[in-house]
């Protein structure tokens, strides 16, 4: 190739471009051709990894709904003061709470010292029973101290605070942390030693600031549908499962309706129907041919990716015991395209939340018998595509195998065209230079005969 600039120069024929000319022309016939079938596997590769990542769209939205915690989620609406809140799994019911008395807490406030970090509490050692716990107190021990000792001794289930009252007047308030009648608190001074201000009872006249008992420990009592409940608090979370309950005014009327969440799981059957309609509109496109403009999918010639439109639409429309989802406000148009009327599948929730439960999840019915859920079908046929090792990782495999042939055979093609072209080079400048020695020796030749015929 050295010298094909010079390719032509003896002959006149044998030219640089003869060659181009007849490589291209071999170039459309041998290599373009794969090339071509190479450009349309690349394409056909991007339309799998698109196709599949649809499938598990699809199939997440599938299997979204094919797990019965789908109808988990509840809702609540409470008229009255009641405050109602529902846990996942709760169940549908309604009911009625009137509140007769609320739980409370041991509160007693100790009588009135002039101070509470400089006066002795007591003249001399001895114990002070609050309940259950025992403090120690002793001749130095101050207001302030003896609060401290209640907090370390007591402190998981009493509270001790100082109260400033007014000028010169401090109180201990001790109290119970928690609610109910279990919760009273009794309070004993076992050896007299201490101040008896502390103690001297109270008198709206005589002794304001004196001790009292605020407030005493009670249980809450409360009608649940008109019968009696007691518990030692106001938060009650084990009369109904999922049900958390918080009494908030005595005396009070609450009506309480828990729901099937009918909105969530409508929204979800929504993404359902919008990925399916994607999913099989690039199908369509996929392998679609128009008659009358020639456009032709990448997988038109492909019964596999026809299959699948094929495949869904039967586990759509499937028909079993509990009946068909164009029961439960989808419906399929002659284009393919599948809707959803929300107000149809709200009211068969609102209605019987159990049927549409079964027939989505699929259990065991009224008879006994076991059932399979239509989106438990739907999930298992769209697994037999996505999973691991099935039909479209199948389909992939087949396509990079082709891909992987397609450019080996490029590769020994133009190989074998570029070493032919070589060859033809060489021989191409071989001949030239032969015809131009041939032409110069003619040349020579016919000098000499043209001198001898001038010279007579």
């Amino acid at each position: 190739m050295g010298d094909i600039s010079s390719l032509g120069i003896g002959s006149g024929v044998l030219t640089a471009d003869v060659i181009d000319q007849l490589k291209a022309a071999d170039n459309s016939r041998l290599i373009k051709p794969i090339e071509n079938k190479i450009t349309l596997n690349n394409q056909k590769q991007d339309a799998e990894e698109l196709l599949t990542s649809l499938m598990k769209n699809f199939k997440a939205s599938a299997s979204a709904l094919s797990y019965d915690t789908l109808f988990d989620n509840k809702t609540v609406d409470v008229t009255g003061s009641a405050k109602v809140t529902v846990d996942a799994g709760a169940t549908v019911e309604s009911f009625t709470l009137e509140t007769i008395a609320l739980a409370k807490k041991d509160i007693t406030s100790f009588g009135a010292l002039s101070d509470k970090d400089i006066t002795p509490i007591a003249s001399g050692a001895g114990t002070l029973s609050i309940g259950s716990y025992t403090i120690d107190y002793d001749a130095t021990m101050t207001l302030q101290d003896l609060a401290q000792a209640i907090t370390d001794t007591a402190g998981n289930t009493i509270s001790a605070s100082i109260l400033q009252t007014g000028d010169g007047s401090y109180n201990l308030v001790v109290s119970s942390k928690s609610t109910g009648a279990g919760e009273a608190l009794t309070i004993t001074d076992n050896d007299g030693l201490m101040d008896g201000a502390l103690f001297n009872p109270y008198d709206a006249v005589t002794n304001p600031n004196g001790y009292q008992k605020v407030q005493t420990a009670t249980d809450a009592e409360f009608k649940y549908n008109g019968i009696t409940i007691v518990r030692p608090t106001n938060d009650i979370d084990d009369l109904i499962l999922g049900v958390n309950i918080t009494l908030k005014e005595e005396g009070a009327f609450s009506s309480i309706d828990i729901k099937q969440d009918t909105s969530s799981i409508a929204d979800e059957l929504q993404l359902f129907v919008d990925s399916y309609n994607t999913l099989m509109q690039n199908i369509s496109d996929m392998t679609v041919k128009d008659e009358n403009t020639g456009a032709e999918g990448v997988f038109n010639s492909s019964s596999f990716v026809k299959s699948i439109s094929r495949d869904l639409t039967r586990a759509i429309t499937a028909l079993s015991d509990e009946g068909s989802l164009l029961n439960y406000g989808f419906d399929l148009d002659r284009f393919g395209v599948l809707s959803l009327d929300k107000s149809v599948i709200e009211g068969k929730l609102r209605d019987d939340p159990d049927a549409v439960k079964l027939f989505f999840t699929g259990g065991v019915n009224t008879e006994g018998g076991d059932v399979t859920g239509i989106f438990e079908s739907i999930d298992d046929k769209l697994n037999s595509y996505t999973g691991y090792g099935k039909l479209l990782s199948s389909f992939k495999t087949d396509l990079e195998t082709e891909g992987s042939s397609l450019n080996d055979s490029y590769l020994r093609a133009k190989a074998s065209l570029d070493t032919r072209y070589d060859i033809m080079t060489k021989r191409f400048i071989a001949y030239d230079a032969m015809i131009s020695k041939i032409n110069a020796q003619f040349s020579s030749l016919k000098m000499m005969i043209d001198s001898e015929v001038n010279s007579k």
